[in-house]
């Protein structure tokens, strides 16, 4: 009865002009009088391990410091559990909450640290967008605000392969994503290109897979990766953010980085026309024992430099460009023959469901691209990733067996594809992936309330071929990945992209103060095509 009087209650109220705030919350009522805010007020925050944050994120949206209250003492902004709000509002459950804004006080109601967190990055944009008076201080709308997310699983998913990050970079983009609510940042860490996670056990994928790039393969190339140290420290980073990170190492295919660190389990590839280098050590051998005992370690590293990521992802794509040659690998002969596999399609599927077993008794789901459909993995222990827009059927195919899905279709989810018609560097096919389409995804695949139980959430990923800068890459991924974070968390029915492009210019101001030179749809922005440019080597010494 309570979330029903609530709804009553907040229908009766009068509507609120639309507030500054991205994503668009669920529901927003007005409270009545603002709240004046000046510099000193004490806020409350329960959790000593996130005061620092929290006075820090609201202290920089004020434009003035703001204090820790002292125990039980009156405060100006308090974060308090969900069962202390009035009868008359609903009780915030996982990552929801409720703002409540009064003259007296601004309330942040929820019933987790999540909770708590994203109704903190509401209040900082409320008050940064906020009026002043002669004094400075900051005039809050009063607001009733409750809201909660439409999908779990909020994500992006950035390709260091092929060109690398580093650490101030990731940092960068972990702030920005957490205040757009954003929960998941899917870690490309291996591909073809090079490998950019110490492995212990294994130190030259590093010392060797870690060198160069998509656009330098050269010998002397630098080494560039991630060190235990820095990924802990990472990760710690994210968490603090309410951001967990998703590693993924590829496996059978794009394996090439690694297979030059350790030949021994090379399991052959192919040639691309032109180019020598690309990529003739696709694939690992998939049958040999030492191979699978060299790839069981390196999973068990990653789950211990990764413990609550809940998902280790082992790629499990475009394997059949690469897999000519096994058939005349001996261990694949007689694995073919022990195990009575017809074609090298079911030598695939052998060794997924065996390195899936590795993954999963390290207490992981299996995440995996969309190819993995037809691998029969657990259906309660798999987590299947559909990418390829053009093969609908596979997303039908994966929701109709039982699968959980992560909806990252090339269109409209890619953003290596250009995101406007004058644009010449980046991908097209069919089309391409302007902000709106991004936005308003994923309403065009008219997905069932049955689909939608099955549908963790939605992501946007970044191919970094040809982000070769890091202001490339930045161009490239904002707007857009505000407009997926909206597309996110607003309920369908509160999706509007007007209201969105009326809200975007303060986010892209926000944005360049913070490091990050978006593409302005608004301006039209000139692109930032790296043409010319020489590859970058971040966190590497000269």
């Amino acid at each position: 009865m309570k979330v029903l009087l609530a709804g009553l209650f907040l229908l009766s109220l009068p509507a609120l002009a639309e507030l500054p705030l991205i994503p668009r919350a669920a529901g927003v009522k007005e409270s009545g009088s603002p709240l004046k805010l000046a510099a000193g007020a004490r806020v409350h925050v329960a959790d000593p391990a996130a005061r620092d944050l929290f006075l820090a994120t609201l202290s920089e949206a004020a434009g003035f410091p703001l204090g820790p209250a002292p125990a039980d003492a009156p405060a100006a902004i308090q974060f308090l559990s969900a069962d202390s709000l009035p009868d008359n509002f609903p009780v915030p459950a996982g990552e929801g909450y409720v703002v409540r804004i009064v003259a007296e006080c601004a309330n942040i109601h929820a019933a987790t640290p999540a909770g708590h967190f994203h109704g903190l990055q509401t209040l900082a944009q409320l008050l940064r967008a906020a009026e002043r008076d002669d004094q400075g201080a900051v005039l809050l709308p009063g607001a009733f605000i409750v809201d909660a997310p439409r999908f779990a699983w909020r994500g992006f998913m950035l390709d260091e392969s092929r060109h690398f990050t580093g650490e101030a970079g990731v940092k960068r983009l972990l702030d920005a994503m957490a205040r757009y609510k954003l929960n998941r940042l899917h870690w490309h860490l291996t591909d073809s290109p090079a490998w950019r996670i110490e492995i212990k056990k294994y130190p030259a994928l590093t010392a060797i897979g870690g060198r160069g790039n998509e656009s330098d393969q050269s010998p002397d190339a630098p080494a560039q990766f991630y060190t235990q140290e820095q990924i802990r420290g990472i990760v710690a980073y994210a968490k603090a953010r309410h951001i967990t990170i998703v590693p993924e190492v590829d496996m059978p295919g794009h394996a090439d980085a690694a297979v030059r660190a350790y030949p021994q389990h090379d399991g052959g590839g192919f040639v691309q026309k032109g180019n020598k280098d690309k990529w003739p050590r696709f694939t690992f051998n998939p049958a040999a024992k030492e191979t699978l005992a060299f790839l069981d370690d390196i999973l068990a590293e990653v789950a211990a430099l990764f413990p609550e990521a809940g998902v280790i992802h082992f790629g499990g794509d475009e394997v059949h460009f690469g897999w000519h040659h096994w058939k005349d690998l001996p261990e694949v002969q007689d694995l073919m023959t022990k195990e009575k596999l017809k074609d090298l399609a079911a030598v695939e599927t052998w060794f997924n469901r065996r390195m899936a077993g590795t993954v999963n008794r390290l207490g992981f789901e299996t995440g995996g691209w969309d190819e993995i459909v037809a691998r029969e993995l657990p259906r309660d222990r798999t987590l299947v990733f559909w990418w390829r827009h053009d093969k609908p059927q596979v997303l039908r195919q994966a929701l109709e067996k039982g699968y959980s899905v992560v909806l990252c279709p090339r269109r409209p989810c890619y953003l290596d594809f250009v995101q406007h018609d004058s644009h010449k560097t980046g991908r097209r096919w069919g089309g391409f992936n302007p902000l709106q389409d991004t936005f308003d995804f994923p309403a065009a695949l008219k997905l069932t309330p049955d689909d939608e139980r099955r549908v963790r959430g939605i992501q946007a990923c970044l191919w970094t071929e040809t982000t070769v800068t890091q202001e490339r890459r930045d161009f490239m991924t904002w707007p857009r990945l505000v407009a997926l974070a909206e597309a996110a968390w607003t309920p369908a029915e509160r999706k509007d992209f007007h209201s969105f492009e009326r809200r975007l210019p303060a986010e892209l101001e926000w944005l360049r103060a913070h490091g990050i030179r978006p593409y302005d749809p608004f301006a039209d922005t000139p692109e930032v095509t790296d043409r010319g440019a020489k590859p970058e080597y971040p966190d590497v010494p000269e």
